[in-house]
């Protein structure tokens, strides 16, 4: 099935409240991920700024005062944090859309069944495809922003013109409609095993799924199944996103992500 079809679907036989399962991880997890995954994000900015001047003093290797190269560090180690911070809720979350009959007393119950089942390690098993798909998905999303932004206010300037109020809407959202596009790619392998790792209860390993998918008669394109119905998912939620993330950093007295 198509996403649409998928949708209709569940709708007729589960009803329109099934489309919301899960809402409670998702609503509590992507609060503390984006918190944890911004804040870290801006923070680390200047210290890996600093680190690479300092390594590129010591070696005499240009490269390291790349500023991509700075962006890219503070994305993987703000993905690998916010890695830590969602992976018990998406995995509460994802059973609970798996399986609705285990999800019949809240998701809360659903997180204490869980761990009294199966431990610690049923909610923390997901950790690899987490961060096989949080670190990438950060990266694309946060670099490609920055980088985009910079590039659009650039090319403004160099052609003598001003930034205006519509200029300084139009360039974040032109740029996070596009990281929203390129974080979907980079995270689709990712998001596919982890929602297998965590879909039933199993001791099926991360590896081993990752190896079937690519088995399979789909192949690689196995791991690109529901992508589209994820780019509709992704691409609205980074842009939004990103748009706020933008707007906020302005209201605190931070210079406007690019300029």
């Amino acid at each position: 099935m198509n996403f649409l079809q998928a949708g209709h679907s569940i709708v007729k036989e589960e009803g329109v409240n099934a489309l919301w399962a899960g809402l409670g991880p998702t609503a509590l997890g992507y609060l503390l991920e984006g918190a944890v995954k911004f804040g870290t994000y801006e923070i680390l900015k200047p210290v890996f700024r600093r680190l690479l001047a300092s390594m590129a003093k010591m070696t005499s290797i240009g490269f390291f005062h790349s500023q991509i190269l700075s962006f890219i560090l503070c994305g993987a180690a703000a993905g690998f944090a916010a890695s830590i911070i969602l992976c018990p809720m998406e995995a509460i979350r994802i059973r609970m859309v798996s399986e609705p009959q285990y999800a019949t007393d809240g998701w809360m119950k659903v997180g204490y069944k869980m761990l009294k089942q199966e431990g610690v390690i049923g909610l923390g098993k997901g950790i690899s495809p987490m961060i096989l798909k949080q670190v990438p998905y950060t990266v694309t999303k946060n670099v490609s922003f920055d980088v985009l932004t910079k590039a659009l206010y650039a090319m403004i300037r160099a052609q003598g013109m001003r930034l205006t109020t519509g200029s300084m809407i139009a360039i974040p959202l032109i740029s996070a409609g596009l990281a929203s596009i390129l974080s979907t790619i980079t995270s689709q392998p990712g998001d596919m095993v982890l929602s297998l790792v965590n879909a039933h209860r199993g001791d099926r390993k991360p590896s081993e799924i990752f190896h079937s998918i690519l088995r399979s008669s789909h192949g690689i394109q196995g791991f690109f199944i529901g992508f589209k119905s994820r780019l509709l998912h992704v691409g609205v939620t980074v842009t939004i996103q990103l748009m706020v993330y933008d707007f906020v950093k302005r209201l605190c007295g931070i210079a406007a992500t690019g300029t």
